[in-house]
Parts: structure tokens; C-alpha cells; sequence
């Protein structure tokens, strides 16, 4: 899969508005500064952020996300006290808080829990991995689920869907704007 493939089929479901934020690894070697940069711009018009972050030597981490959506998902009262008790009580705006992520990715070996806030998972099962250290889910796809387990099942059922189509598009050579509108209508007729 090209850099570009890569870009569409794991951030498709933030690209179409049906998930505040994804997050996926590109191997060094496949990572490409101009095109990152050229999803940056074409994102952004969209209303959309991206950032990169090097992740050991041979990877890059790529995380595409929705401000408006993270900000609204850190407004939740259960959400700022699990953010709070990570050490983001002075990180008040969604992008602080994104950069404080991006930071502790790029300088810790331990992969922050709270990641899985920002990219729309349900705080319970959040608290819960971590309190049992990825153990006895209930389900595990997109994430381990401790609670709703059909939610869960819907949400990665929608999640794939979005990103086969999309990158079924995009291999078909539509721009962006086109793919976004083709996933609306697909949406829409189902």
C-alpha cells in the first residue's frame, strides 16, 4: 500500500465525520514528508488536523483528527476528570491536549492510554483497559470493549466500511471532495 493508500484507508472514517480521530503507523521508509504534507493542507480545508510524530527509529505515527469533535468529547464531565487525572488539567483546548498526546508518544516507550479518548472510544472501556491491563474484554476489535459490546461491533462494522469504500474510490482515482461526497450518499441510500 502507498503512503497515500495508507493516508485514505485509515483516516476515511475521520475524513467522512463518523470518528473524531485515527490513528495509524506508516514504516519509515514509507512515509512520505510531501505528500503527509499535501493530506495536511487538503485536510485542514476540510477542517480536519494531522500531525506525524516519529515513533522509535522505523516508524512514524500519523494521527488525523477533528478539533471541534475533541473539543466537545474533552467538555464531557467524565472525560475531563479521567483527562485531569493523566496530567491534563491545565490542557484546557483540544489541540494542547493533542500536542501533550503527540508529546508523550514521541518521548515515553509507554503508549499513552488517553490516546484512546482522543480517538473516540468510550471512557469506560478506556479506564477499564488500563485498570486491567488489556485483559478480559469483552470484545476486541477497534478497541477493547468492557461495556457496550454491540456498540462496539456497530462502530468497527461502520469503521471498515468507510475505509473499503474510500479507498476504493480513491484507487479509482476521485479527488478527496468527491470521496467525502460519494461516502454521504452511500450513507444516506443504506
Amino acid at each position: 500500500m502507498s503512503f497515500n493508500q495508507t493516508v485514505i484507508h485509515f483516516a476515511a472514517p475521520t475524513i467522512c465525520g463518523i470518528k473524531p480521530a485515527n490513528l495509524f503507523s506508516v514504516r519509515e521508509d514509507c512515509f512520505s514528508a510531501p505528500d503527509f504534507m499535501r493530506w495536511k493542507k487538503a485536510l485542514a480545508e476540510r477542517g480536519i488536523s494531522a500531525d506525524a510524530v516519529r515513533s522509535g527509529r522505523k516508524f512514524f505515527l500519523v494521527l488525523v483528527y477533528n478539533l471541534r469533535w475533541l473539543s466537545k468529547l474533552l467538555a464531557d464531565s467524565l472525560i475531563r476528570h479521567y483527562m485531569d487525572s493523566k496530567g491534563y488539567a491545565d490542557y484546557l483546548t483540544a489541540r494542547k491536549t493533542v500536542v501533550r498526546i503527540l508529546g508523550r508518544m514521541r518521548n515515553t516507550g509507554n503508549f499513552p492510554h488517553e490516546v484512546g479518548i482522543v480517538l473516540g472510544y468510550p471512557v469506560r472501556d478506556v479506564m477499564e483497559f488500563e485498570r486491567l491491563g488489556g485483559r478480559n474484554c469483552k470484545y476486541c476489535g477497534c478497541w477493547k470493549s468492557y461495556s457496550d459490546v454491540e456498540a462496539a461491533k456497530c462502530c468497527q462494522c461502520r469503521f471498515r466500511e468507510c475505509s473499503c469504500m474510500c479507498r476504493k474510490w480513491f484507487d479509482e482515482g476521485y479527488p478527496l471532495s468527491r470521496i467525502i461526497e460519494e461516502y454521504k450518499k452511500a450513507v444516506e441510500a443504506a
